[in-house]
């Protein structure tokens, strides 16, 4: 190794320039909480960076779940996942919403976590969880209140729009009404 000759009128570096690098900042270990609300299971999650943070918080939710058939699920200050599938995500999701009665709603707080669980929707509807991503917690909640089935849900207020002919129930109580007078005695 050859080294320089050193430069006898040279100033010494600036003291600035001679401090070590500053240590890596230490991020916040991720945490979660789960609680059960009046209508629904809250499970909070914040500081996730890692797939297996992810997981072991889904398995938590998993186990929780049976409590209540509506389950809402916050991510704050965490990395967004976008290989939802090859991560196991859906299948989490899958055991969470075992029955029809379960709903998961996604909250994030930031646009690119939006993005992610807009993503993951998508990708869980298409295998029949029932599961949609918010802006707003209030939106979740009112999803939650809202029994009716997605079959029966219209955008916008959208109305159905009948062709003239009777409903399947209308249809039954007339066919129970004629053999109720077909019964009727002195009837003809």
């Amino acid at each position: 190794m050859v080294t320089a000759p050193r430069d006898k009128d040279a100033e010494p570096a600036p003291e600035e320039d001679r401090r070590p690098a500053p240590a890596r900042e230490r991020r916040p270990a991720m945490s979660f909480r789960i609680s059960l609300e009046p209508e629904f299971l809250r499970a909070e999650l914040t500081h996730r960076e890692t797939v297996d943070e992810m997981l072991q918080f889904l398995r938590a939710v998993v186990r929780n779940s049976l409590r209540c058939p509506r389950v809402l699920i916050s991510v704050r200050a965490s990395h967004p996942l976008f290989h939802v599938e090859r991560d196991g995500l859906v299948e989490f999701l899958r055991q969470i919403a075992q029955v029809p009665q379960h709903r998961i709603a996604l909250l994030a707080d930031a646009p690119d976590l939006q993005a992610s669980h807009e993503y993951l929707e998508l990708i869980a509807r298409q295998r029949g969880v029932r599961v949609r991503s918010f802006r707003s917690e209030a939106e979740a909640v009112q999803w939650f209140a809202d029994r009716r089935a997605p079959e029966e849900r219209r955008a916008g207020g959208e109305r159905r729009q009948g062709n003239g002919s009777s409903s399947a129930p209308e249809r039954r109580r007339g066919a129970d009404r004629r053999q109720m007078l077909r019964r009727a005695p002195g009837a003809a």
